[in-house]
């Protein structure tokens, strides 16, 4: 049941899969892609807006997401190709999805940059609209059981500290 603004949005996902998997295909549903070249890299944007101060918590925070590092993602690509038997739609998640209050001050932290700045989510609504607050404060989490099962597949990095750690390397880098 997701948040009304992406009601639409996930209505023609869901059709689109239901499409897919009635032909016979599988799905691959991508969590937030994070790694090299990512807005979550150590260059990308959001990382850029978390070291600067620029990305605030939004209202609760309670949004759950659910990450995958482009390596992984890569891997589980690979691995549906090498079994064609397997059929439906798959979530390709890390194992341990995780609150927006939870992972944007630890990330920022990592990243070198000051605490997030809390904002209420009817304030935040007048900067970044329904949509923005429903992303930060709305989204639910997912499982990658299913894609472990069918393709024989677990990510490298089980949650994304262990992969952001490995893209920022020593904190001397940073």
């Amino acid at each position: 049941h997701p948040p009304s603004q992406f009601a639409p949005v996930v209505a023609a996902a869901d059709e689109q899969e239901r499409r897919v998997t009635a032909a016979g295909g599988l799905v691959l549903r991508l969590g937030h892609l994070y790694g090299p070249g990512s807005s979550y890299a150590p260059d990308g944007g959001l990382a850029r807006r978390l070291r600067g101060g620029r990305l605030p918590l939004i209202g609760d925070g309670a949004s759950m997401f659910s990450f995958i590092h482009a390596h992984d993602a890569a891997t589980a690509i690979l691995a549906a190709v090498d079994h064609p038997a397997a059929s439906g739609v798959l979530n390709v998640v890390d194992d341990q999805p995780t609150l927006v209050h939870d992972w944007l001050p630890e990330m920022a932290a990592m990243l070198g940059g000051p605490a997030p700045r809390h904002v209420p989510a009817w304030l935040a609504w007048l900067f970044v609209g329904g949509w923005g607050v429903a992303y930060m404060t709305g989204l639910a989490g997912a499982s990658n059981a299913h894609a472990r099962q069918q393709l024989d597949w677990k990510p490298t990095y089980s949650g994304w500290r262990d992969g952001l750690a490995a893209d920022l390397g020593s904190p001397a880098r940073r």
